[in-house]
């Protein structure tokens, strides 16, 4: 009897979600960064010359860009400036690379939690009368199982498999969210038969499958 449970495109959307919030949570920040928070920077040192005239009675002294002006201020002018942008809630330049800084950060994350469910598709585990494989090459046969931990199955439908196969031991997750629900609970249940129940640690044996889980089993028996 073959059972197989396809990856669950429903578990793996959330991250898509997140993702795409993440990315454009980076485009604002290089929004600010390049373009929002330099004309705010640009505006407010427009203003604070025509604040302190005497600070540019020299016209030397008085450099056309905010740059400029905060790479050749003097100490007056410098004290000055950093109390108009506290208390005119100005950015500095700090906060300029800061929008930069977090630009790449949820970038970074944005393109992780995108690449996530995209790896995932066309995942699956499966069962059959001798033991477990995946779309990934894992594989044991159910005599090489050691343990079933089941300490996060009630709660999160993760099950995990200790087993020895070739003389490495290894470990299976039986996820029944990121994959079909009620074929990969099916596949825990035929698992769960095939193995000396002394094995089952950290919580029951599965019982006896009803309704949509049943129904998975059925048509494995039936091959269809």
């Amino acid at each position: 009897m073959q059972i197989r449970a396809e990856n669950d495109p429903r578990f793996w959307r959330k991250f898509l979600i997140m993702g795409v919030c993440a990315l454009g949570f980076a485009v604002y920040c290089l929004y600010d960064g390049v373009i929002g928070y330099p004309a705010n920077r640009e505006d407010g040192y427009q203003k604070f010359k025509g604040h302190f005239p005497t600070l540019f009675a020299d016209p030397k002294q008085a450099p056309a860009t905010v740059v400029a002006f905060e790479q050749t201020a003097n100490e007056e002018q410098r004290r000055k400036w950093d109390h108009y942008l506290e208390e005119r809630d100005i950015p500095g330049h700090a906060s300029v690379v800061t929008q930069f800084v977090m630009a790449a950060i949820s970038g970074a994350v944005g393109l992780l939690l995108i690449a996530m469910p995209l790896r995932a598709r066309g995942r699956w585990i499966e069962a059959n009368d001798n033991g477990i494989r995946s779309s990934w090459g894992q594989a044991f046969r159910y005599d090489e199982v050691e343990r079933v931990n089941k300490r996060s199955w009630r709660k999160k439908g993760i099950a995990r498999v200790t087993y020895v196969a070739n003389n490495r031991r290894g470990t299976f997750v039986v996820d029944d969210f990121k994959f079909e629900r009620f074929s990969t609970d099916a596949i825990l249940y035929q698992l769960e038969q095939k193995i000396d129940p002394g094995r089952i640690e950290l919580g029951p044996p599965e019982p006896e499958p009803e309704g949509k889980i049943a129904e998975a089993l059925e048509k494995a028996r039936s091959g269809s």
